[in-house]
């Protein structure tokens, strides 16, 4: 009876150092994660940094508005006055559709830039004929952001699938760890009842003193057994409350969780999703996404240096007013300002090579892809065939878990009828134990595979 009261001591303080309860299910954790842990709104950020790039990628077709006005004053008189405005709209590439407004007057200006005292507006454009007619860096800087919406937004699946990957992880070790404490109280408890009728046995002359001491041993075997297993518990509950994030900060390590589901519940749903769906899916992994739209931006990149080997070839034209006293100016062929400009690197060594660069980059990122899907083809395929030795060894522990059952009831009647010993019936009982931990392991272990399948399929879809 001490030993009992004893144990019921120790579960009254582990009860009482556990300040709330909270119960938990594997779908509510989940969602727990994606909405309040920090890794899951930083994954969040990844997609928002691409959208905030393709805008700012955007604004290099906005309107630019320049200004330039001059004076100089000496010795009374004025020299010269000049205003130069504009309004430039990038159209497309290399080209540009402006207006402005020219004003020029003073007793020593440069004729060429004199004006009517009612200024000189204009009308224009200017585009690159052949370095920038097809794209240039502000078009390419457009088309890169917009793959990279596509890279950010697989990065921050990768982050969520391997947050998610992870923190499921935990939460079956868990399970496990609650499955290994219920046997191991379960047998703790048979040892103390079989403890407690050899006692009243001994007392009364039916037992030995010696099978006391034997039963007593046992009975503190697994009540260490016990403990150990509490200590397990414990320490998956410190892991799991790391992802369980509650207003801004992780759950506290003293809340009891209380667990609505089972290790073997999810045992057999992985069975289920397995036979269902995984060896169906085509992977769709967002690290094979990744590398796919950095391909497609270093594809973009490569047009851009190979458009720069071409010269550099600027034509500008402008129509000019031809009624400068006109609130309403129009516009004449007669009336235009046309230049050209024209520049060309003489050994190309900088473009060229720039150009082969770019190549050999994008050659290797489509490298790095081929391998990866190589890589992730062979872990899934390994996973299967793992997945069918494990459905063996499933059925075997299966069966020497029942096997075991049988051997102890058989003991148990025996040892009632006085044919058998107190030790072959703990050992019988060991194995018994034994065998249903194994079993229980084997089970963590098909869940873990098939999370590793999700895992490779990459589409985050843990709810299972």
């Amino acid at each position: 009876m001490k030993r009992f009261s004893f144990f019921l001591l120790v579960m009254i303080s582990i009860l009482v150092k556990s300040q709330t309860n909270l119960q938990l299910s594997y779908d509510a954790f989940l969602v727990n994660i994606l909405q309040n842990n920090p890794l899951a709104k930083r994954a969040e950020n990844e997609k928002k940094y691409g959208d905030v790039q393709y805008r700012a990628s955007k604004g290099n077709y906005d309107p630019i508005v320049s200004g330039n006005y001059e004076q100089k004053q000496f010795n009374g008189s004025n020299y010269f006055s000049t205003l130069n405005s504009e309004v430039k709209q990038p159209i497309f590439t290399s080209q540009y559709f402006k207006f402005g407004y020219d004003y020029g007057n003073g007793r020593y200006i440069n004729p060429e830039y004199n004006t009517t005292p009612n200024g000189l507006p204009y009308v224009g454009i200017e585009v690159g004929v052949l370095q920038g007619l097809l794209i240039d860096k502000r078009r390419a800087e457009v088309l890169k952001s917009k793959e990279y919406l596509n890279y950010y937004d697989a990065e921050k699946r990768i982050q969520l699938n391997t947050l998610l990957f992870e923190a499921s992880q935990r939460y079956f070790e868990w399970l496990f760890s609650l499955k290994q404490m219920a046997l191991n109280n379960y047998f703790m408890q048979v040892a103390n009842q079989r403890l407690l009728g050899i006692e009243a046995l001994a007392n009364i002359g039916e037992k030995a003193a010696v099978d006391t001491v034997e039963a007593a041993i046992f009975y503190q075997t697994r009540l260490l057994d016990f403990q150990s297993a509490l200590i397990e518990n414990q320490k998956t509950i410190n892991e799991i409350s790391s992802f369980n994030w509650q207003n801004n900060s992780p759950s506290l390590v003293s809340e009891n969780y209380i667990a609505i589901d089972s290790l073997d519940l999810y045992f057999n749903k992985a069975k289920i999703l397995l036979m269902e769906s995984l060896y169906q899916h085509v992977p769709s992994n967002p690290i094979l996404s990744k590398y796919g739209s950095l391909q497609k931006v270093l594809e973009i990149d490569n047009r851009l240096k190979k458009e720069m080997i071409k010269p550099s070839l600027n034509v500008k034209y402008n129509f000019l007013s031809n009624n400068a006293t006109s609130i309403n100016p129009s516009f004449s062929n007669n009336n235009y300002k046309f230049g050209v400009n024209l520049s060309f690197p003489l050994f190309l060594r900088n473009p060229t090579n720039e150009y082969k660069l770019a190549k050999i980059i994008s050659q290797n990122n489509n490298l790095e892809l081929l391998n990866k899907t190589n890589e992730l083809s062979f872990k899934i395929n390994a996973l299967k065939k793992t997945i069918n030795i494990l459905a063996e060894q499933l059925k075997n522990a299966e069966r020497s878990t029942q096997y075991s059952k049988i051997l102890v009831e058989a003991e148990k009647l025996k040892f009632s009828n006085g044919e058998s010993t107190l030790f072959m019936l703990n050992t019988r009982e060991n194995k018994w134990l034994e065998s249903e931990i194994k079993l229980a392991e084997y089970k963590l272990k098909f869940i873990k595979t098939v999370l590793n399948l999700i895992y490779l399929n990459g589409d985050l879809n843990y709810k299972f």
